[in-house]
């Protein structure tokens, strides 16, 4: 009984708290954020979609920590699922079961949709919702169909760890190169003056270099996961 009291005088106490908290929240809050990215964004980044503008140029460093922390996490369970012996062909669940026909037959041609959607979305991050993160989950999607629609595919996975490494290098290099062309790191290497055809082109590389890299990760942590079911 005691204890109901005491659980209960915390829950109403608590909400008295988020109370005042949100009393709190709407004298601090102010709209100067939102009317500067609405004003400025495109012509400051180049970026229609001021999502992507502010991922990838006013908090490109966030984004960079946000595509280490998916590295680590990959390199982590490639670490724990590693084995002694050498094995290409990560079918160690999927062969368990008889996979049917019909859902071959849809994953066949599901495949290119997918597989050009994430294109889409990726090359288009800067125009309209999406970007590196989201078509790369798309892309790893349409690669993880493949193993649906091929049994016998394999597939190297230090190959594909170093490539995942290798394209977040790039990704650090490019992004440095601000210091060299507008003296501040991890921005637009494109200054405004030059125009928002060419801030579109550091844009679409980045998504491009993102989205390779999530779509590759994602789908190492998936084998990975295969080969653990063995």
């Amino acid at each position: 009984m005691i204890r109901r009291i005491i659980g209960l005088s915390l829950l109403i106490g608590l909400f008295f708290f988020m109370v005042e908290a949100m009393h709190e929240f709407g004298v601090l809050y102010n709209d100067e954020a939102r009317l500067y990215f609405q004003t400025n964004g495109f012509l400051e980044t180049g970026s229609l979609n001021l999502v992507t503008g502010i991922y990838l140029d006013y908090r490109l460093l966030d984004t960079l920590f946000e595509a280490g922390i998916l590295l680590v996490a990959v390199s982590g369970v490639s670490w724990i699922a590693q084995h002694d012996h050498i094995e290409h062909n990560p079918l160690f669940m999927l062969d368990r079961f008889k996979i049917p026909e019909l859902f071959v037959s849809i994953a066949r041609v599901l495949y290119p949709i997918v597989l050009l959607f994430g294109i889409y979305v990726v090359f288009n991050g800067h125009l309209a919702p999406g970007g590196g993160f989201q078509g790369g989950s798309i892309l790893a999607t349409a690669l993880l169909i493949l193993y649906y629609i091929d049994l016998n595919k394999k597939t190297n996975l230090t190959r594909i760890f170093f490539i995942e490494k290798v394209l977040y290098l790039l990704l650090l290099l490019i992004s440095s190169l601000s210091f060299f062309t507008r003296g501040f790191l991890f921005t637009n290497v494109v200054s405004p003056d030059m125009g928002v055809a060419w801030q579109s082109v550091f844009l679409i590389t980045l998504n491009v270099l993102i989205g390779a890299k999530v779509a590759l990760g994602l789908t190492a942590i998936f084998i990975a996961f295969l080969k653990e079911g063995r």
